[in-house]
């Protein structure tokens, strides 16, 4: 078998091709056939193993390769019977090649089983092909159809994939998990509607059992991919899968990828995710043009879409933005609104891509192309659907902005483009952020187990909710640049947590002030800040590389920094007295260098003891009391130190 990578694939990332792992299980439980090559894009090494069936999978883009590569095994090996697999075919029959024997239409696993039953009896007869049910073949000079298979109704018949074959062909590739197949909405843009017709599941059982083989098999795996085209469709399906993966610790031990639908996506499903470690969804947020986002998706909008971020930001989510431009009777307007919607949620979306509105087979823009005549029954220039832009040589289907006008507005998209090193930096922080966050308060939670009434302020989702599920917790998150304590008003708490929310307001003091009748008279308030003297502001200032750290903690939307001391000021200020100050350090050991450089530098300015005994002290954690003699709690350390490094850019 042949797997036909793309443009821009890059071998040493991507997630394993799954649709090989399933077939050569279902392959082996059927027919006890064991004897399997998978290779990637190389016919030679292919051709090595003396093959008595060559299998390729292609998409659309990966189509003259296939051509290309079928003309040569036929040269090379005539005898060798050529089947092709993959959902180009299966939209596009009638684009079988003359080199490849035979096409399967639709979900793989029976039709291959039944056609190699054939080729093992040497029985590959034209009548015989026709009577398997979802094959595209040659039979006298024309291409024949055999009628439609129906879908396997039961997805647990499906035996697990053959990970240790796609493990063996690229041991760097990602397991990854599908939990179902199929969608059951109908974007214009879209053929995977057509293509599976209509959603199955796989039981949670199923589902759970296959994600412990990865986790025992792949135990260095951080992350595994949900493959669905929508993971969280079904909510109570939702619920049930992540009471299983918590119950059996799964949650704990890797994080999941899984792709969801903006226009479904709430508060409820979003704490779902955080629950069950989700680290990074995908949305198909397309357009931020309700006119393009209506007729292209359905009902769905730009709200949609802005709610979906805002919810993932509060829930610690990742987000992989999707978003496409040069469509039918998308005007310039639509695309302005596309932009801006992308470049004032920058911070939002981790890692966003933007595409040229392609036609692929088996979908309405298909069928649009061809009504504009822009794609022929003789079309073959198959390369040129790959979601990039190219004046002259991709299929454009707006008549209403010209290719000369909408070449500038591309390049603009293109600058949003997700650069590789920049996601993993990016992702990076994020799984520091996590850790950190998940170390501080596992101590703060140990420490105060005995509260009741806890007010939470931070602009993340609570952190203490799930540790101590038994209090009476409030969270409020800042809104534009306040804290807004109306509906606390009058109440007391016995703890009071500030979760990097000072440095984001532009009144720290008289939040304070408001928060001091808000502490019950032996209460106490946590306050996390990150630290001013941490080396890599200053670094970053002397190398004119202001980066926002839109993922990290230090400085996401800080209008102001605290040092140890005038956060101390600031609380003295406010009536409150310091019980506690601890100086949570994050080394980086490649800013040890500039810390030496500059020391002399900073000699005249600043107590070089000081500047040495704080240059890694990531955050501040202050424990805050009322002016008044006998404490409730005595806190215990929290932390010391997060031993992981930041990934920086040169």
């Amino acid at each position: 078998m042949m797997y036909l990578r793309g443009k821009d694939f890059d071998q040493s990332k991507v997630i394993a091709p799954l649709a090989f792992g399933y077939l050569a299980a279902y392959l082996r439980e059927h027919l006890n056939f064991t004897d399997l090559v998978l290779v990637v894009d190389d016919p030679e090494k292919l051709l090595a193993h003396n093959p008595q069936v060559i299998g390729i999978s292609s998409f659309t883009e990966t189509f003259e390769d296939v051509i290309k590569h079928a003309r040569h095994f036929k040269r090379v090996a005539p005898e060798i019977p050529i089947i092709l697999g993959g959902e180009h075919i299966s939209a596009l029959p009638e684009s079988l090649p003359e080199s490849v024997d035979v096409g399967i239409l639709g979900e793989g696993e029976e039709t291959l089983t039944e056609l190699m039953e054939l080729y093992l009896r040497k029985e590959a007869t034209p009548d015989n092909l026709a009577k398997i049910p979802g094959l595209v073949f040659w039979h006298a000079g024309k291409r024949v159809q055999s009628p439609s298979r129906a879908w396997i109704s039961d997805l647990d018949d499906i035996p697990p994939p053959d990970r240790f074959l796609l493990h063996n062909t690229n041991p760097n590739w990602q397991q990854a998990i599908f939990t179902a197949r199929g969608c059951p909405y109908k974007c214009t843009f879209c053929a995977s509607t057509r293509f599976w017709q209509k959603t199955r599941y796989h039981s949670v059982d199923r589902v759970i059992q296959e994600m412990e083989y990865i986790l025992k098999h792949f135990p260095n795996q951080p992350l595994i991919a949900i493959n669905d085209d929508l993971f969280p469709l079904n909510k109570k399906r939702l619920k049930t899968m992540v009471e299983a993966i918590r119950e059996r610790g799964i949650h704990r031990k890797v994080g999941f990828v899984l792709n969801a639908r903006a226009s479904v996506f709430d508060e409820e499903i979003a704490r779902l995710l955080q629950a069950m470690n989700g680290q990074v969804v995908g949305f198909g947020f397309e357009s931020a043009s309700d006119k393009v986002l209506t007729a292209i998706k359905g009902k769905t909008s730009a709200k949609e879409n802005l709610k979906a971020l805002e919810l993932c930001e509060k829930y610690g989510l990742a987000v992989v933005g999707n978003f496409m431009s040069g469509g039918p009777d998308e005007n310039v307007e639509d695309m302005a609104k596309t932009w801006w919607f992308i470049q004032k949620n920058r911070d939002r979306i981790w890692h966003p891509s933007v595409g040229l509105a392609t036609p692929f087979p088996g979908t309405e823009f298909w069928e649009k192309a061809e009504e504009m005549k822009l794609i022929g029954p003789d079309f073959d220039r198959w390369n040129a659907l790959d979601l990039g832009f190219r004046s002259g040589e991709s299929i454009y289907m707006n008549p209403v902005v010209s290719e000369a006008e909408f070449e500038p507005i591309y390049e603009e998209f293109r600058q949003f483009q997700a650069r590789p090193d920049i996601s993993r930096e990016h992702f990076g922080q994020i799984r520091v952020k996590q850790k950190y966050l998940a170390q501080v308060f596992g101590k703060i939670a140990e420490n105060y187990s005995q509260v009741s009434q806890i007010l939470e302020l931070g602009p993340d989702s609570s952190h203490l909710a799930p540790l101590l599920p038994e209090a009476q917790l409030t969270h409020l998150a800042p809104r534009q640049a306040a804290l807004d304590l109306s509906s606390v008003a009058g109440k007391k708490f016995e703890l009071i947590v500030l979760t990097h929310c000072l440095e984001k307001l532009t009144d720290p003091l008289g939040a304070l002030k408001a928060l001091y009748p808000l502490l019950a008279e032996k209460g106490e308030l946590i306050c996390l800040n990150f630290h001013a003297g941490h080396l890599s502001l200053l670094v970053d200032l002397l190398k004119g590389r202001w980066d926002p750290q839109i993922f990290a903690v230090n400085h996401h939307r800080a209008l102001r920094f605290f040092n140890a001391q005038n956060l101390q000021d600031l609380f003295q200020a406010a009536g409150f007295e310091t019980a506690q100050l601890e100086l949570f350090k994050f080394p980086d050991p490649k800013l040890q260098d500039a810390a030496q450089q500059l020391a002399p530098i900073l000699a005249p300015f600043l107590d070089l003891e000081t500047y040495h005994k704080n240059q890694d002290c990531f955050s501040l954690i202050l424990t805050a009391r009322q002016n008044q003699p006998v404490p409730l709690f005595t806190p215990t350390r929290l932390t010391t130190e997060l031993a992981l490094p930041v990934a920086r850019t040169q």
